[in-house]
């Protein structure tokens, strides 16, 4: 049976998670080979411009790869060749008529299907958190949260602020990769050392929407 993370809504009065919590993170055994994953975002929502779904699935892709060392993303365009991480948009019947779930991923270690992520089209999606509202959730953040999943991560029950949280509270502008998230993804894929104005500049640009003008 193939395993799959969902990442839920939360709202001030429910809360939903996908995993039981426990009083450690138990950790996926599978992880990608060293080098490099491509990628494809094989299909558009119509809630904002494509070449912006484009652009998130790579500013999404970044946030982690400016935190690790061992592998490189690099985008597909070719239609017809195969990709490591297949992302696309799939109606609400994908996701078993559940409107309150965001987005899945699959973990590596599972064949053809590793690392894919789908995205409910169900939702009014936005590019990033500079322009979400309650009904419109940001593309970006939850796409940095699934490919958490894709490269291995479970979800961290503990710190609410982390992205990796298993639940998404649409009130709150979230964007932000937690240290212990960080330090899980250094371990299976090595640390990247780049001064912390980087990482800084990149997280504004984020917030900002600087990557969608």
């Amino acid at each position: 049976m193939n395993t799959r993370c969902n990442l839920v809504v939360k709202d001030s009065e429910t809360l939903q998670f996908s995993e039981t919590i426990d009083d450690r993170i138990q950790e996926w055994p599978h992880s990608w080979p060293l080098g490099e994953i491509s990628y494809r975002l094989n299909s558009h929502s119509d809630d904002f411009k494509k070449s912006w779904q484009d652009r998130a699935v790579t500013v999404a892709l970044r946030a982690w790869q400016l935190q690790i060392s061992g592998l490189k993303f690099r985008r597909e365009r070719n239609p017809d060749v195969s990709v490591d991480f297949n992302v696309e948009f799939e109606d609400l019947a994908h996701f078993d008529g559940k409107k309150g779930v965001l987005a899945h991923a699959y973990f590596p270690g599972q064949g053809e299907i590793s690392g894919d992520c789908h995205i409910n089209d169900e939702w009014d999606w936005c590019p990033g958190v500079h322009l979400s509202k309650l009904s419109t959730p940001p593309l970006v953040p939850i796409l940095i949260h699934e490919f958490g999943h894709s490269l291995g991560l479970r979800h961290d029950n503990f710190d609410d602020t982390d992205i990796m949280y298993p639940s998404f509270n649409l009130g709150l502008k979230k964007n932000t990769i937690g240290k212990r998230s960080i330090a899980r993804m250094q371990e299976r894929y090595g640390k990247r050392s780049l001064p912390q104005w980087v990482l800084n500049y990149f997280i504004r640009r984020r917030n900002l929407g600087g990557d969608f003008r």
